[in-house]
């Protein structure tokens, strides 16, 4: 019985031994420290050791005599005490190491090929997650905000959301606030957003995104393979981002 238990309590946090000791006395619910050596093949040097520890951790308790006994608590406190612990834990690391992460600046007018998938879904979330004031979507493909819009829409009561786009009856079916480019905003549009030797080769086939005049995001393709193309922090991204935004509201 124990044999089955024990690998989940040692992932747990338990040792071995410690291990064998708590789930033995589950399965006696009360015992003296020799009937748990003898039924567990715990060393008896060791055993009081043990059950002092887990009393002192809150999974069993202690009933004075000669010789003292050892009874199992209630497992469910227990258990859920040990889960809150857990996360509390995970919660305090997680927060430790992101105080350690010292965001790089990018050099200006440098951008970064993403050509993994999972790269690709997890910046492209990122971004989404972590938007705070506006967002422009220069829109190639209606299939991209067909395939992200239930992460799009709840934008919409949050940020000042612009999708831009060629011919606004192709998106008829698409409820986001959607823009027409007109004059100027065409030739945005058009024009390759970045550097052109950064571009070479590369064709926009699904959207360029601009968050908070500061990150950029451009999903494009080049024979069979997917690619991303990402920048931030430079000047440009805010020229392009207001520059769009005034003359979307200028029409």
């Amino acid at each position: 019985m124990t044999a089955e238990i024990v690998p989940g309590l040692r992932a747990l946090g338990m040792n071995e031994y410690e291990a064998s000791v708590y789930s033995t006395l589950v399965g006696l619910q009360k015992a003296t420290a020799r009937d748990i050596h003898e039924v567990s093949g715990v060393p008896r040097g060791r055993i009081y050791e043990i059950l002092n520890d887990l009393a002192r951790r809150g999974f069993i308790g202690v009933e004075e005599g000669s010789p003292s006994s050892y009874y199992v608590l209630d497992i469910d406190v227990a258990f859920d005490r040990l889960k809150d612990d857990y996360v509390r834990s995970l919660d305090e690391t997680r927060e430790a190491l992101k105080s350690l992460s010292v965001k790089p600046r990018l050099p200006p007018d440098s951008f970064f090929i993403l050509r993994s998938g999972w790269a690709i879904e997890n910046h492209i979330s990122s971004l989404f997650r972590r938007v705070k004031r506006s967002m422009v979507i220069l829109c190639y493909n209606p299939e991209f905000l067909r395939r992200y819009y239930t992460i799009i829409k709840p934008l919409e009561r949050k940020i000042d959301l612009y999708v831009v786009v060629r011919r606004r009856e192709e998106y008829a079916d698409i409820r986001l606030p959607i823009y027409e480019a007109r004059g100027t905003v065409i030739e945005l549009l058009d024009a390759r957003p970045v550097n052109g030797s950064v571009m070479e080769g590369l064709r926009r086939d699904e959207c360029a995104i601009l968050v908070d005049g500061r990150d950029f995001l451009a999903i494009t393709t080049a024979g069979s393979g997917r690619h991303a193309v990402i920048g931030s922090d430079m000047p440009i991204i805010g020229y392009l981002q207001k520059t769009i935004v005034e003359r979307l509201r200028e029409a």
